[in-house]
This record gives C-alpha cells, sequence and structure tokens, in this order.
C-alpha cells in the first residue's frame, strides 16, 4: 500500500438474509461497502435479500476533535515494543499485550486495527502508514527499515531515542517560558482590570475637582475612554486581522514567509534555528542509520524539521545528491546561510571518513546542548525586564490614582 493512500472508514450495515434451512435472519455488520457485507454474509452461508448503510446520527458521530495523542504516549509504546520484540515476544502477541495496557483511547483504538491488519498478514509499516496522525512518514520509513533488514527491535529502540531526545528538548523550552509568560498575562489582566474598572471609580471623583489632572492619570482615562467607546471596533478589527493573518499562513506562500520570518526572528530565531538543526540531524542520523536509502532519508528529514524555509533548501540538496554530488558539499551549497559553518564541516568530515552517522548525531547532541543554554540564558535576561515591566505598571497605577489624591487633601488644606 502505498503511504500517501488513504483507506476508506467502514460504516454500520443493516442486513435481511436467509440461512440454509430456509430461515429468515436479520443483524448488522460492519464493513467498508456493500459488497464487503455480500462478501462476509456469503462466508456465513447467508443468502442476502436487503443490504441497507445504517444513517449515523448527529449524537452517535464520534467526537475525535479533542482526541490527542501525546508522543510521551507514542514515546512509551515504541519503547515497550522494541523492548518485548528483543525478548523475541511475537510481533502480534506484542501489540497485543500493548494493546490492553495503554490508556490512551485514540491510540487503542489504532493499534487495534493494526493488530487486525497485521493479523491478516500485512507488515507492520503497511499497517501503521494507515494512521498517518499518529505515525509519521519518518516513522513508517524506519519501521520499514527494520523489517527489510530484520533488526525491528533495534531500529524501534533508535526511534524510541529520537522521540525522547525531541521530547525532552521541547519540554523544556516550554518550562522555561512559561513562567514568563504567566507573569506577563498575569500583569496586562490586571492592568486592564484597574484601567476599565478601578480607575473610572475614581474618575466622578477627580472630575468633581477642580484641581489639573496628572499626566498618569490623564493617559489611563484616555485609555479607559478610548476603550469604552471603541472597544467592540476594537474585537471586531483585531478578530479581522487574525483571520486574515491565520488564512494567509494557511496558504503555501504565506507558511513559507512565516517560517522565514521565525527561522530568522530576532529574540526566537536562534532558538528556532537550532531546533531545526537539532531535528534534521536527529531525524537524518537515525533514517541513515537504519538503512533508509540517502535521497529517502533527506527527503523525510527535510519535511519533518518543521519548517517549510528549511524544507525548500533540503529538497536543492536531495537533488544535487540525486545527481551524484556528496551530501556535504551540497549542504554547503544550499544551506551555508542556515547552517553554522562549523557544522557543515563536521558533516563534511564525517562522509569523508565513513562516519556520518555519528557525526551527526554528535551534531545534535551538541545542538541540543546549545539550545537548553540558549533557553536557560533567555529566560536569565527575560525575567529582569518582566520585573522592571511590571515595576512600571504598578508605578503607573498607583501615581495615577494617588497624585490626584494628594492634589486634592493639599488643594483642601490650603483653603
Amino acid at each position: 500500500m502505498a503511504l500517501g493512500t488513504k483507506t476508506k472508514s467502514s460504516q454500520q450495515y443493516n442486513y435481511i438474509a436467509q440461512n440454509t434451512s430456509g430461515e429468515i435472519v436479520r443483524g448488522e455488520l460492519k464493513a467498508i461497502n456493500e459488497d464487503s457485507v455480500l462478501q462476509q454474509l456469503d462466508r456465513l452461508d447467508l443468502d442476502a435479500i436487503s443490504v441497507n448503510p445504517i444513517k449515523e446520527s448527529l449524537w452517535d458521530k464520534e467526537i475525535t476533535f479533542f482526541d490527542r495523542v501525546p508522543a510521551l504516549a507514542i514515546y512509551t509504546f515504541t519503547r515497550q515494543l522494541s523492548v518485548m520484540l528483543k525478548a523475541g515476544v511475537p510481533l502480534v502477541d506484542a501489540l497485543n499485550s500493548m494493546h490492553g495496557e495503554n490508556t490512551n483511547p485514540k491510540l487503542n483504538k489504532a493499534l487495534h486495527q493494526v493488530i487486525e491488519d497485521v493479523s491478516g498478514g500485512q507488515s507492520l509499516s503497511n499497517a501503521m502508514a494507515k494512521h498517518p496522525k499518529l505515525f509519521n512518514t519518518m516513522f513508517v520509513n524506519i519501521v520499514k527499515a527494520g523489517e527489510n533488514t530484520g533488526v525491528l527491535d533495534t531500529v524501534l529502540l533508535q526511534l524510541a531515542e529520537f522521540i525522547n531526545n525531541d521530547l525532552q528538548l521541547r519540554m523544556g523550552i516550554k518550562s522555561a517560558v512559561r513562567y514568563p509568560a504567566i507573569v506577563v498575562g498575569i500583569t496586562m489582566a490586571v492592568g486592564v482590570y484597574a484601567v476599565t474598572f478601578i480607575l473610572p471609580r475614581f474618575s466622578a471623583l477627580f472630575a468633581s475637582t477642580k484641581i489639573a489632572l496628572p499626566l498618569p492619570t490623564r493617559i489611563l482615562l484616555g485609555m479607559d475612554q478610548f476603550l469604552q467607546s471603541y472597544f467592540y471596533h476594537l474585537i471586531i478589527v483585531i478578530g479581522l486581522v487574525v483571520f486574515a493573518l491565520f488564512r494567509y499562513i494557511k496558504t503555501k506562500h504565506g507558511l513559507f514567509q512565516f517560517d522565514k520570518f521565525a527561522f530568522f526572528a530576532p529574540i526566537f530565531g536562534p532558538i528556532n534555528q537550532k531546533m531545526s538543526l537539532s531535528r534534521f540531524c536527529h531525524v537524518f542520523e537515525t533514517l541513515d542509520r537504519s538503512g533508509v536509502p540517502i535521497l529517502e532519508s533527506l527527503d523525510i528529514a527535510g519535511k519533518t524539521v518543521g519548517n517549510t524555509f528549511i524544507q525548500s533548501r533540503l529538497s536543492k540538496v536531495k537533488g544535487d545528491v540525486e545527481m551524484g554530488r556528496k551530501v556535504a558539499r551540497s549542504l554547503t551549497d544550499h544551506t551555508h546561510d542556515i547552517f553554522p559553518p562549523h557544522v557543515l564541516k563536521m558533516i563534511n568530515v564525517g562522509e569523508e571518513s565513513g562516519a556520518l552517522d555519528d557525526m551527526l548525531k554528535e551534531i545534535a547532541v551538541m545542538t541540543d546542548i546549545e539550545t537548553e543554554d540558549l533557553v536557560k540564558k533567555l529566560t536569565a535576561t527575560i525575567e529582569p525586564v518582566i520585573t522592571v515591566f511590571m515595576g512600571i505598571m504598578i508605578l503607573t497605577l498607583s501615581l495615577s490614582i494617588f497624585l490626584p489624591i494628594w492634589d486634592m487633601y493639599e488643594a483642601l488644606a490650603n483653603t
């Protein structure tokens, strides 16, 4: 089965049939189409009288929008399968044992179908290819390479290590930026609440006096009046801008430009660059070590790197390699402005010495360490900036409320 082929989903059918004794039999069967139902009935020695699909109501439809399979579940499944196969457990038995233990319903459902397909004679890679949202192209090709070379347990362990490295890196970045994001969000929420609810309560008191309001108070009151007058207009404009931006990013050109901007952005750009390099090296090394052909490895690594801008460059590299050029030379020609020179030099040394896999692994590990260090430095830089930002906001709010009150007391004292 081709990797890009989509399988048609099955549905329930009502049937009325006659058995060998001439009795009328009614029932339900699950099948892809009516022909499949007729074949099943024939195997049951039943003569079909009528076959009708059961129309699924809105309430019976399966809601899968919120169904997500976390990367940790895929990692656990991959590693457990590797360990069980290495211990000599037959493939179907290993899949069956994990099907009962897994707690994710979507993964359980996919495993059930994989077990049925493998039991029916299909290869594991072909069975997994029917579930691209769970097992991507890289995953399927590595499994296929393991099947072809007879070392499925080994390549699954390598795949599990890759998933774990990618997961740990992403979790580290998320945990590093979580605190600054929460602090900024709370600070902004408190500021909006103070401007729209607290300060207006004092505005009537300030209006009854003839004192001149200080600049911070005038600025915040002006912001409050603007929000009250144009709140719905502002929401509509922001909604339209966000909608237009998302629509543009959905296009091929828009996604390319967005990925290019994210790659060269001033603050988070270096992190994106190192993450893309790390993912490319990890995927390329895992595929090449598993026995996947070099051209296919380059193609899959480019597609799974997570950035269309880099993918376009790597597609040119694949074209050069297809014409007979070396990988390191092609990478130098097409990625010299996105991959560091020392990385390209290390790839060249690895290719010349016949140890490209080991060199790619070293580059990936080194890049992961650099990425974590860069995130820590960025977090350490952001925290004092956030502290200063919070201090300025609190000072502005305090002055906007208490300065007019002090002026009122002074005016009363003078009278």
